[in-house]
């Protein structure tokens, strides 16, 4: 069983969980499941918990797993931030695109210039998903935002208060929030920030919210909200072609593109044309948070694992590994104290002075990749510097093995830097088949060097991952509202990081797509890829595992 879904398996019988799900025969449903939304065999679900057993162990699922937490990308706020007026075009074209624009992120200000031509705004609707549950909707959580309310709303002197909906509440020192930068980046009209590419396209959005998850308010909704925001966005767009952003995803999985959420991804891809999904790689090539190796039979391999002076924050590791080997795990703290030697494939508490400190989860042959999956969580009472995670192989035909340390933006936990690998670092939820992931590279610089924190491919089952690489660094664009703020202020904000490469080349998909609307995933990625300029290793051969086919043109598309 999944780890996660067995820590929600006891409550309160009646509860209605939100998961997701793979069917055996996406014609065959399971009794007690209700079906939210479906991609080919993988659906969004709500099932009872006092059904929770019953259904996983029917013979119509192949896969059930809890929702994951999503973070957005982390980034770099620069600072810069300033007031400008008119300093390019001021309106969007007059004939709006045939190809809509959608967005997955947080913080979407409608108020701003950039989003509004002749006073009335661009974004057709708005999915808030934190939102007040009012209207009911098939989804039953969150409130829409259409474009009558906005446009009743821009003329309001409280707009965010006449919509109950404030896209900057959680940004207290005016650096803007995500959603509205990535935004402007594609889809600018051009009135503040530099005119997008996607400047006369409709737009939909889907607000994830923001939560304080590990001290981080990156931390947005979950993958069944991800997934089903996906459904929302593809249901608006109707029969009009649609390119979607989403800079989201954390550090762990298995890295081979076989989540539900990634699966769900490719299925899109595959059965609707005219239809681009667009990912940031994520920025953890600096984060020293994975770590592979290969491991002989009765061979024990350290691999420490050093925590933040005093954190209190919940920590996770996540070691995965061939489906036909056995591995265990023996778990040491800084004073040498053994607390944990594992038994392969059972679930054990983790103890230190008698107090429960996490839980070590070992599973046998995940369903989605056949691998072998060891998930050590720390409950954030642990107190020791650094703990020792042995690993032991038991029975070895392969011997391979990943480990990668969940993200924590308030006490991440780090791997030894002499152990650690740079290598496979995408983000948790871009390794599909058919989206299009994007690094990041500094445009400011003669050479164009990669981004020292833009992740690096290959996926773990050795595709390119990411394809391309776009403009990242000190990327100015459309700024939010502050939380004191009643509206928009119109300013500029400077970010860097993968988030703001994946809306470039997002919006050159657009002009691809109103050419020929009816293109298949396939016939995109290889008109977007043609369009990129080669790529010359300059400090590591290894540096082609971060470029994939290399600089993306705007030239070679427009």
């Amino acid at each position: 069983m999944d780890p996660r879904l067995k820590i929600i398996l006891y409550g309160n019988p009646e509860e209605e969980l939100s998961l997701l799900m793979r069917l055996e025969n996406q014609q065959f449903i399971p009794q007690n499941c209700k079906i939210i939304s479906q991609f080919g065999d993988i659906v969004s679900c709500r099932i009872k918990r006092k059904h929770l057993d019953s259904v996983y162990n029917s013979k119509e699922v192949k896969s059930l797993k809890a929702p994951n937490v999503v973070p957005a990308d982390d980034y770099f706020n620069d600072n810069q931030i300033k007031y400008t007026y008119n300093n390019h075009n001021s309106e969007s074209d007059s004939i709006t695109s045939n190809v809509v624009f959608g967005v997955i992120d947080f913080g979407f200000d409608f108020t701003h210039e950039d989003f509004i031509d002749n006073g009335k705004s661009r974004i057709e609707k708005i999915w808030v998903q934190t939102g007040q549950y009012a209207q009911p909707n098939k989804y039953g959580y969150g409130k829409y935002i259409n474009k009558h309310q906005l446009n009743a709303a821009l003329k309001d002197k409280l707009p965010f208060k006449k919509l109950g909906y404030h896209p900057g509440i959680t940004d207290l020192f005016g650096t803007g929030t995500h959603g509205t930068h990535v935004l402007g980046i594609a889809c600018s009209n051009g009135k503040v920030a530099k005119k997008g590419f996607a400047s006369n396209s409709p737009i939909i959005a889907v607000d994830m919210g923001s939560n304080l998850v590990n001290g981080s308010n990156l931390s947005l909704g979950d993958s069944v909200k991800l997934v089903e925001g996906l459904d929302f966005i593809l249901n608006e767009a109707g029969n009009r072609p649609v390119v979607i952003n989403m800079s989201l995803g954390g550090h762990g999985d298995a890295h081979t593109g076989k989540t539900l959420v990634e699966q769900a991804i490719d299925t899109i891809l595959i059965e609707r044309k005219g239809t681009a999904i667009v990912q940031s790689t994520g920025n953890y090539h600096q984060a020293r948070a994975h770590t592979f190796g290969d491991i002989k039979e009765n061979e024990k391999i350290n691999i420490p694992w050093l925590f933040k002076k005093r954190d209190q924050t919940p920590n996770e590791l996540e070691i995965w590994y061939g489906g036909n080997d056995v591995m265990t795990v023996n778990i040491i703290d800084d004073r040498g104290e053994v607390l944990l030697e594992s038994i392969p494939f059972e679930d054990e508490i983790i103890k230190s002075n008698n107090d429960e400190v996490g839980i070590c989860l070992h599973r046998e042959k995940e369903p989605n990749t056949g691998k072998n999956h060891i998930n050590i969580l720390i409950n954030g009472k642990q107190k020791s510097k650094f703990w020792t995670i042995e690993l032991v192989g038991k029975k070895i035909k392969d011997g391979r093995y990943h480990c990668y340390i969940e993200r924590d933006d308030k006490g991440q936990s780090i791997f030894l830097p002499n152990i650690v690998q740079q290598t496979h670092t995408t983000n948790s939820i871009c390794n599909s088949k058919y989206s299009i992931v994007v690094g990041a590279y500094n445009q400011l610089e003669k050479d164009k060097p990669i981004l020292p924190f833009s992740s690096s491919g290959p996926t773990v089952d050795g595709r390119m991952k990411p394809e391309l690489i776009a403009p990242g660094y000190k990327i100015k664009s459309s700024c939010s509202a502050s939380s004191r703020d009643s509206k928009a202020s119109h300013k500029l904000t400077s970010k860097s990081g993968s988030s703001m490469a994946a809306p470039y080349v997002a919006s050159l998909i657009v002009k691809i797509l109103e050419k020929e609307p009816h293109l298949n995933i396939l016939e995109i990625r290889k008109k977007l890829f043609h369009s990129c300029d080669p790529f010359q290793v300059k400090e590591s051969q290894l540096e082609i595992y971060r470029a994939g086919n290399g600089y993306i043109n705007p030239k070679k598309i427009i």
